[in-house]
């Protein structure tokens, strides 16, 4: 029913790393084993994307998962991942978020059988500006994109196709989606654990949680 496209093609720049973040030590695995384990749990047809150079760091999952070589960008690497996807539904999850929890997956497969695209959001809990002119937008009204974002597979391909056509970026999947598509969207709930390993500072911070959960 479900593909998970596992998106793992990134560079480490913003963590000032030789390594690619995802493939660093966390406890006692790397950092993408933990989402990557979690959707082998499931009957997932499991789509890893990443760089050519680092297929290694995946030699003992050969055979249980597909592996697919990403572009330049996320969106790019996310296109290629698509026109592997076999199965109806898809999720898309950032590999750098190590600490997935199982619930929220099982909350985004239901919309997902109700026929809607998902998107894990977080409430904003800071106070947030406009720059020009200055003013305070509310938080009431604003949440905090995470991933798994996920929908039907056939449309996911449709919008990746037709904005490669029209040279349109999105930041995200499901923001992409909305550029084309009507359909309703789900806004799952995640937590503050489901944060993405961006810089040095949520490195430490995972290394630290991963003691505890």
């Amino acid at each position: 029913m479900i593909s998970a496209i596992l998106m793992m093609a990134g560079n480490a720049t913003r963590m000032h790393s030789k390594k690619n973040k995802v493939f660093l030590a966390l406890g006692k695995k790397m950092v993408f084993e933990y989402a990557l384990e979690l959707f082998l749990s499931y009957d997932f047809e499991v789509i890893c994307v990443i760089r050519k150079e680092d297929r290694c760091h995946l030699k003992q999952y050969e055979g249980r998962v597909k592996i697919v070589y990403g572009g330049t960008t996320r969106q790019e690497s996310v296109y290629q991942g698509l026109k592997e996807a076999t199965r109806d539904y898809v999720l898309i999850h950032d590999a750098a978020r190590p600490f997935l929890a199982k619930d929220i997956v099982d909350r985004c497969i239901h919309a997902l059988k109700q026929g809607k695209a998902c998107l894990v959001v977080q409430p904003c809990k800071d106070s947030v500006y406009l720059k020009s002119p200055l003013q305070v937008i509310s938080r009431d009204t604003l949440a905090l994109a995470q991933t798994p974002q996920g929908g039907k597979t056939k449309e996911f391909l449709e919008i990746h196709h037709q904005a490669k056509q029209d040279g349109v970026a999105a930041t995200d999947d499901i923001s992409l989606f909305l550029q084309y598509k009507s359909s309703m969207v789900e806004l799952i709930e995640g937590n503050d654990h489901n944060f993405k390993i961006t810089t040095q500072l949520d490195y430490i911070t995972a290394k630290e949680l991963v003691k505890y959960v």
